[in-house]
């Protein structure tokens, strides 16, 4: 047990001789096995110290706690303060710093990261990388269920393990505010780092813009050498950043080491202009860690986005239908510019909600961009979670100007009145969701894809003449 607590303040309420460590960490008393060490976390929901006893009763041959418990026998005890914030550092003892094997590259922007890490691993090759985000986690050919866009320490640890198992050379990560302020990379330190942008969201967490800003910072001052940053300076946070910390600049407005030259020589098939960001951000880091600059170009000519990020639906219709993640009022303006740039004729028929339980400030931004930008606009629910969503969509109204909208609040049937109002050359954008296959109604969470019911909605038209 000395190893695992190198470096970390330990008070050892209990220790027997017959423990013997030859299992896992788990903070999950449900993943325990015999001889594995339970790590009882206490969140904002969840009290691991509550489920001690099914741990032992699975086989726990050891706990970390951080507050006083009642002592059972045969079982070592640990106590350590601040357990979620150390955890990093534990697990990364315990199963031999496999991370320091690895060349970490981490994404932060309040929009892009998701797309920006898919990038990123075709650039640097699929069969080399691993990849955490949003979406999905990804380690070689084994794709993981992504709870949380980064993920708990214990669990980058436990994946970085993984990835050095498989023969894997760098792991790609989108790094949160939340995960750079909560201590869930702490262990880590990163080889190069992204900033896509700065927009308001997450201002229920932070508590101003400036709040926000600080701790995207974190992740720079956890790099390796300090001037392997990628930035981009079209922001004003990232020529913060740059001014700062120095590094490779990528813009689409003015001169910097990337930009539009480098876009019109290599042709990318990608779509959209915020793509164009997201693939000079992934050529940046693709040049720091040495790949050839014509390997690189021949790469970025043929990448694919993220799944549900400006994704079409194939549907056999004369109109288009995309969906995608947006669900800032920076990342919806992105996409509806993006539409813009695409469309030759028809109209703009944009369906979108916002989520219960979160930032309600943006709620009537994106009602201005969303009216702004369409022809129509039909306002519904996204994951409503423990909160009315007519409460919801009230915040929403107060951003438009005109009455060009309708209200739908079964976003099942908004998408469907979407699907009807379609005509030719029309493009309908279903925002809020992307890649997400449930919706959140209270604390229940259900089978939903827009995707599906967009096909679906088709399927139960007429041919649009």
């Amino acid at each position: 047990m000395e190893k695992l607590f190198k470096g970390v303040d330990c008070k050892i309420l209990k220790s027997t001789e017959k423990n013997i460590y030859n299992g896992d960490l788990e903070y999950d008393s449900r993943k325990i096995k015999p001889g594995d060490i339970f790590v009882a976390l206490k969140g904002a929901v969840v009290d691991g110290h509550k489920y001690i006893d099914k741990a032992i009763e699975r086989g726990a041959i050891a706990i970390l706690a951080s507050e006083e418990v009642d002592l059972k026998d045969e079982v070592g005890y640990f106590l350590i303060d601040d357990l979620r914030g150390k955890l990093g550092v534990l697990a990364s003892n315990f199963y031999d710093h496999p991370e320091k094997k690895l060349k970490i590259i981490g994404i932060t922007g309040t929009n892009g990261k998701t797309t920006t890490t898919y990038l990123v691993e075709q650039i640097l090759g699929e069969n080399r990388v691993a990849r955490l985000g949003t979406v999905e986690y990804k380690i070689g050919d084994e794709i993981i269920e992504a709870p949380n866009t980064t993920p708990e320490s214990l669990d980058i640890i436990k994946m970085s393990k993984k990835a050095v198992d498989k023969g894997l050379d760098y792991l790609v990560m989108e790094v949160s505010s939340h995960g750079l302020t909560s201590g869930r990379v702490d262990m880590l330190s990163f080889d190069v780092a992204v900033f896509t942008n700065l927009t308001p969201e997450h201002l229920d967490y932070h508590k101003d813009m400036e709040d926000y800003f600080k701790a995207k910072k974190i992740l720079f001052e956890k790099l390796k050498d300090k001037k392997n940053g990628v930035v981009n300076i079209d922001d004003p946070y990232g020529k913060r950043i740059y001014n700062e910390f120095g590094g490779i600049t990528y813009s689409l407005n003015e001169t910097a080491d990337l930009d539009n030259k480098l876009i019109d020589e290599i042709k990318p098939t990608l779509l959209g202009k915020f793509n164009m960001y997201n693939l000079l951000a992934a050529i940046g880091v693709g040049k720091i860690l040495g790949i050839d600059i014509e390997n690189i170009k021949t790469k970025a000519k043929q990448v694919k986005g993220a799944p549900g990020r400006f994704e079409s639906v194939p549907v056999e219709k004369n109109f288009k239908i995309i969906v995608d993640y947006a669900h800032t009022g920076d990342a919806l303006e992105n996409i509806l510019q993006g539409i813009k740039d695409l469309k030759n004729k028809g109209k703009i028929i944009t369906v979108f909600g916002c989520g219960g339980d979160r930032d309600k400030t943006k709620r009537p931004v994106m009602a201005a961009v969303a009216e702004k930008y369409s022809d129509l606009v039909i306002v519904t629910s996204d994951n409503p979670r423990t909160e009315d969503p007519s409460i919801i969509i009230e915040d929403i109204l107060k951003g438009f100007k005109t009455k060009n909208y309708i209200l739908e609040i079964d976003r099942k049937e908004a998408i469907k009145k979407a699907v009807l109002k379609a005509e030719k050359d029309d493009i309908i954008l279903i925002a809020g969701k992307g890649h997400e296959t449930y919706q959140i109604l209270g604390t229940t969470k259900i089978h939903f894809d827009d995707r599906e019911i967009a096909i679906e909605a088709t399927k139960e038209l007429k041919e649009v003449k």
